[in-house]
Formats: structure tokens, sequence, C-alpha cells
């Protein structure tokens, strides 16, 4: 029988490159908006527009897979990708910005949600933790990669915007080895799964608008406020290269340990370790500037990025294959919505009790979302494992 992962190297290789494209933005935008003297509002704002973007993508591309596939879904979403890296580097305003951070969203949520639908339908339960790992590492590896296209020009040019487009562009082509598939034929409408989702498996409805609220804002403020605090282009770029590796460097270790034990007690501890290093932050402040905070980056970055696909994996052991296209644009339908939110209380909170604020807001998400799992676990601590059978899915 052919290796579950040998079938998915095609894709994986595609996701990297377009994922490089798309990883500089991350960093170049903030720190270009710092220097063009954007106001503060308009960088959150941007925040809100990119994540607002991806709820819009994720409630319409259902649709699109189930037209024309997942493999050319995935293209289509990515070249239309790579357009909106370009017009990001020809209109340098706050408004357009704004504008192209919700196109670019809605295409990167058509990208994500292909990818992991399509994932989750090749996966079984019993290695599940480890092919989302798998991609994981591939993601955050090619977001890693892409930030350090900083050092390859000046950010107040055109260069690093052309040199992430056409990166983007030439690693769409082994999407030309893999054969599609017969398009799925579960519900393309993730609003009409909401309620449904909430009753099969709160865990995974809350903890996927929770992670949204917490990491909407961390990655789109860390940067921002890695400016304040004096570090320039090249460390920030540094920096952000820093938490993705750590992201990629956690996710195959932590998928194993969530398939050999309680997904959900694997997500407590996470969230638990993830506020204890945002404290930190908070009290430590600019005393972290350069290298420290490059090293707590990469240990936080990898705590931070694993609780989702954790998440994930656990609700898609409930709901089973035949739902996958459904159950991956709801999630992110609900992680958008709490990374659209986010920024803005995340704003609000850091004008109130100062830059490094943004750490104990997420900090308190996180303790929150590690007491309702708690909460979960003790109500139904004999659901280590599940395989989508129907006496279950009220307990979950």
């Amino acid at each position: 029988m052919r290796s579950p992962y040998a079938s998915i190297a095609a894709l994986l290789v595609s996701v990297a490159g377009v994922l490089a494209g798309n990883g500089v933005l991350t960093t170049l935008l903030p720190v270009r908006a710092e220097l063009e003297h954007f106001p503060a509002l308009a960088i959150s704002l941007m925040g809100s527009a990119y994540f607002g973007g991806m709820l819009t993508g994720a409630i319409l591309t259902p649709r699109l897979v189930q037209r024309f596939g997942h493999i050319k879904a995935f293209g289509l979403s990515s070249f239309c990708g790579a357009l909106m890296i370009l017009a990001a580097g020809t209109f340098v305003e706050p408004h357009a910005w704004v504008c192209i951070g919700f196109l670019r969203g809605f295409f990167l949520a058509g990208i994500y949600a292909i990818v992991e639908s399509y994932l989750q339908g090749k996966a079984e339960n019993r290695i599940r933790g480890r092919l989302l790992g798998l991609y994981s590492i591939t993601q955050y590896g090619g977001w890693a990669i892409g930030n350090q296209f900083m050092r390859l020009g000046d950010p107040h040019a055109f260069t690093i915007f052309g040199i992430a487009a056409a990166v983007l562009t030439v690693f769409l082509s082994p999407l030309l080895l893999i054969k599609d598939g017969r398009p799925p034929k579960d519900s393309p409408r993730p609003s009409m799964r909401l309620l449904w989702l909430l009753k099969t498996t709160p865990v995974g409805f809350v903890c996927a608008g929770l992670i949204g609220f917490a990491n909407g804002p961390f990655w789109s403020l860390t940067p921002v406020y890695a400016t304040k605090l004096g570090m320039d282009g090249v460390q920030t770029g540094t920096l952000v290269s820093a938490i993705t590796i750590g992201s990629a460097a956690f996710q195959f270790p932590v998928g194993r340990l969530s398939d050999a034990f309680d997904r959900r007690k694997v997500l407590i501890g996470l969230c638990i370790l993830t506020a204890l290093f945002e404290v930190g932050i908070y009290w430590s402040g600019a005393r972290l500037i350069g290298w420290p905070f490059v090293a707590v980056g990469f240990i936080i970055g990898g705590t931070i990025s694993t609780q989702y696909y954790v998440s994930s994996a656990f609700t898609n052991d409930i709901t089973g294959r035949d739902n996958v296209v459904g159950v991956a644009s709801a999630l992110l339908f609900l992680y958008c919505i709490g990374a659209v939110l986010g920024p803005v209380t995340a704003y609000y909170i850091m004008r109130w009790l100062g830059d490094s604020a943004l750490y104990l807001h997420n900090a308190g998400i996180h303790v929150a979302m590690a007491v309702f799992v708690m909460l979960r676990v003790l109500r139904s601590p004999g659901m280590e494992k599940v395989a989508g059978s129907a006496d279950v899915l009220a307990r979950s």
C-alpha cells in the first residue's frame, strides 16, 4: 500500500512555496507600515481585515472545492494570492493595504481550507496528528523561509514583494503531478454546520474561536511590538522566523503525542505552557530585546501554533471523513471570527496597559481555554480515543 506521506508529497512542496511567498508579508507589511508612519489603528485594522477576508473565504471556499476539486481550487487561490502580493507592493497606502489584506486573507483561507480538508480526508485517526504535524512543519517552514526574504532588499522598495510573488508562482508547478479525485459532496455551507459542530464537539467549536482570538493579535502585532522595542527590519524578520521555526519544530512531536494520548489533555498542557511564557514576556518587557526575545519566540511559536491542529484533529476524529470540507471551513470560520476581533481588543488593551499588554491579553485567553477544555475532560473522561461513532458525539 502506498504510504500516506508519499501520497501528499507534491502538494506539500507547493504549500511550502506558496506560504514562503506569503510568509514575508507577515513581517514586511507591519514593518513597512511603521516606516511609512501609518496610524497604529490602521495597522491593527490591517490584521483584522486579513482575518475578515479569511472568514469570508471560509464561507465560499467549499463551493469552489465542490465545483473544481481540491487541487484546481488550491491552484486558483494561490495564483490570486500572488496578485495580491504584487498589488501590496504597488499601492502603499493605509486604505489600500486594508483592502488588500482582506483579499489576501480571502485567498489564503482557500489555501488553508482546501489543503486541510484534503489531508483530513486521507488521514486515519491513528496517524491524524502526525499527518497534520507534517503539513504544519511544511507550512511554518515555508513562512520561516519567506521571512528571510527581508534580507534580499530594502523594505522601502518593491523588490521583496516581487521576489515573494515569483517564488509563490514557481512553486505551483508540482500541482501538475497530482491527479485530483472527484469533488467532495458534503455540505458547502459552513454556516449551516456551526450548530451541528457545537452539538457534536463543543471543544472543537469553542477552541477554534479562542485560538483565533489569541493568534490574530499575536501574528499581526508582534512585529509592531518588536519594532517599537528598537529592533530593525532584519532583527524583526529573524524574530518572526524564530517563531515560525519553533512552530514547525513542535508540530510533529506534538502531533505524535496527541495520537498517543487524549488530544484534549495535550491541548490543556499547550495552553498552560503558552500562558506562562506570555506572562513572562509581559513582565520582562524591553529586557527581552534582541536574541532573548528570539529565543522566547522560538518556544512560544511552538506552543501557540500547535493548538489549532490538535483541536482540529480531535474534531475530525469525531466528525469523520464524510464531513471534512464542511468541518475544515467551519473551524476556519470560527478561527477567523476570533482573529478579526483579537487585534482590535488587543490594541485597546495595549493603549491602556502598554505595548507588552498584548501578551497579557493572550495569556488570559489561553487560561480560559485551558479551563474550558479541562471541564470537558472532567465531564467525559473516557473520550481519550474516538472514531466518529454516534454514541460518543454528544459527550465530546
